[in-house]
């Protein structure tokens, strides 16, 4: 019997080798036992099940459902894919005590994998996970547990979502704009939930890869620059004020200049923090993961905001949103969280968000950029995956390409900051089996000397 592991976000596996119709069921048997131990009441409040657009998702979900349902608790099922935030939305609404939903998230598309959400809508911690683990290895077949079966519904899980977000951004404001947008669905779940949104405004909204496809059109669901080929080769070709891009799930974004330039994870985090500080005129503690560039270290420092940095994983900014005020939590993969939402990630607001600047400022994306980085200095950022297993321990040097090595930490993988702010960090991803390297520097010679080296050092 596989042992059920979960890492960074869930549990991931390859479809038809660990990602199973039995092994999910195991999962919905440990959930169904870690709810009957530790929140008794969801016996009467039931637990929402969501699901993506990747092979054999629905089908996933449904055994989920019909697992949990044997085992007692009440279930209620989306009726389409919907993205990862609609549950965690759903969850906060109906005052439910967790949620599933069936994705991989990013990953190629031969995986899938379950998220497992908390009461808040959040990711749930490893407190919680743990105890799912040891519960899988010890249950009883659902048939021989389903005297007191309870009922699954199936439900519209996208309009609270829906109406969530149109009262979180400033709709009226973006009605009045002319913004032409340009949409990468990656043949996700996000495919037509800023047309919903902005449905009354004059924006001319434009989607690209908006159908479902399992294979993703070839690339993996991950809005970085390597997979948004089509999306350069389409702005290039056409005339947009900004161009988005959602993962599989649609909690994470991508972003791209009217010219076809990119703008990272790391810029996005940046230009939202300041929408945030500036326009909204919002405080509160900011939280990245260590992953994410020092430019909000710098941003933080000039207007007096505390900065807590956190492992990778947005659960870990999840845990700090929940606890104190945080005006924003991001992380470099394009996960972002924002004050007075949901303490979860969510790609399409990220991207509203975007737009609301633009129309705070009347100022195209471009021009924005260009000021923040005079303000607050340009950094070049690089990471490179490398399908190689980490055996050996990480040398410490005293100085890389010719730097001194100012600070070492070593809570999440091995990371290098230089003397002049510049950084380097490698750790084992906690959803694929690679090693990522990550760098960011002052140019891009310097950047890939650092990746250089970390591919070096493996």
């Amino acid at each position: 019997m596989q042992k059920i592991i979960f890492g960074t976000d869930g549990f991931r596996g390859i479809i038809a080798d660990n990602f199973t119709f039995q092994n999910v069921s195991r999962i919905a048997a440990g959930i169904a036992g870690y709810l009957h131990a530790y929140k008794p009441q969801s016996k009467q409040t039931g637990v929402i099940v969501g699901f993506d657009r990747r092979f054999l998702s629905d089908a996933f979900a449904e055994r989920i459902a019909r697992e949990l349902a044997q085992r007692g608790i009440p279930v209620f099922i989306s009726n389409e894919p919907v993205p990862t935030p609609a549950v965690s939305c759903y969850i906060r609404k109906h005052g439910l005590p967790a949620g599933v939903i069936v994705t991989a998230s990013h990953n190629p598309c031969l995986f899938n994998g379950v998220k497992i959400k908390n009461e808040f809508g959040a990711s749930a911690g490893q407190e919680v996970t743990a105890i799912v683990e040891r519960l899988t290895e010890r249950t009883e077949p659902a048939g021989s547990c389903g005297k007191n079966a309870a009922a699954v519904r199936k439900v519209a899980i996208n309009e609270p979502y829906l109406s969530l977000l149109k009262r979180y951004v400033n709709v009226p404001l973006l009605n009045k704009t002319k913004f032409n947008v340009l949409i990468d669905a990656m043949h996700g779940v996000g495919s037509g939930i800023v047309e919903r949104v902005l449905c009354r405004s004059r924006c001319r909204i434009t989607t690209i890869r908006g159908e479902r496809d399992v294979l993703f059109g070839g690339v993996n669901p991950e809005p970085i620059l390597h997979n948004l080929a089509m999306l350069r080769s389409t702005v290039k070709a056409t005339s947009c004020d900004l161009a988005l891009a959602f993962d599989g799930d649609a909690d994470r974004i991508g972003a791209m200049c009217p010219d076809g330039r990119f703008i990272s994870s790391h810029q996005a985090i940046c230009l939202l923090l300041l929408h945030c500080v500036e326009n909204r005129h919002w405080s509160g503690k900011v939280v990245k993961s260590i992953n994410t560039t020092t430019m909000v270290d710098k941003i933080t420092r000039h207007y007096g905001l505390p900065l807590d940095i956190v492992p990778v994983g947005f659960k870990h900014i999840a845990a700090k949103m929940l606890q104190e005020d945080v005006l924003l939590g991001g992380e470099e993969s394009g996960g972002i969280g924002f004050k007075k939402y949901m303490p979860e990630r969510d790609g399409v607001l990220a991207g509203l968000l975007l737009l609301e600047l633009m129309a705070c400022r009347r100022r195209g994306i471009i021009e924005i950029m260009r000021d923040m980085e005079k303000r607050f200095g340009k950094f070049v950022y690089l990471r490179r995956d490398m399908p190689v297993r980490l055996t050996k321990k990480i040398p410490h040097p005293q100085s890389i390409c010719g730097k001194k090595v100012a600070r070492i930490d070593t809570y999440d993988g091995t990371k290098f900051t230089l003397e002049d702010e510049s950084w380097l960090l490698i750790r084992a991803s906690g959803t694929e089996p690679i090693v990522r390297i990550y760098a960011e520097a002052g140019s891009e010679k310097a950047v890939r000397a650092l990746i250089n080296f970390g591919c070096g050092v493996l």
